[in-house]
């Protein structure tokens, strides 16, 4: 079965882990940024309090992500296929400014082989 997160790392793979890295030294730095922020300020009183506000403000921006990833999905199969007569035309189109690969004729194999 193909999950949503399997996908998430088989894009992740082909591109050398770079993105996976960067996003992984984020959430480490913000994560020791915050904690710094609460020890040195003494918020440990407010800390329930930002989680739960963090925490939504996570998941207003992961649920616009989802939207806006949904309104792209459809928009990929926005144009029906062509008819026979848009393909012939646009076939003949790409065919005008290529030029064909000149290449020897194939020689025949030497079959006189006296030594």
């Amino acid at each position: 079965m193909n999950s949503y997160w399997s996908n998430l790392y088989d894009s992740f793979k082909d591109r050398s882990y770079g993105g996976l890295f960067l996003s992984t030294l984020m959430a480490i730095v913000a994560s020791l940024v915050l904690g710094a922020v609460i020890g040195l300020f003494n918020l440990q009183i407010y800390f329930p309090y930002m989680l739960l506000g963090i925490g939504l403000l996570a998941a207003a921006w992961i649920w616009r992500v989802f939207r806006w990833a949904r309104a792209r999905s459809r928009e990929k199969l926005r144009y029906g296929p062509l008819s026979r007569d848009e393909l012939r035309v646009a076939r003949s189109k790409l065919g005008k400014g290529i030029k064909p690969i000149y290449r020897p004729a194939p020689r025949a194999p030497d079959t006189n082989l006296k030594y």
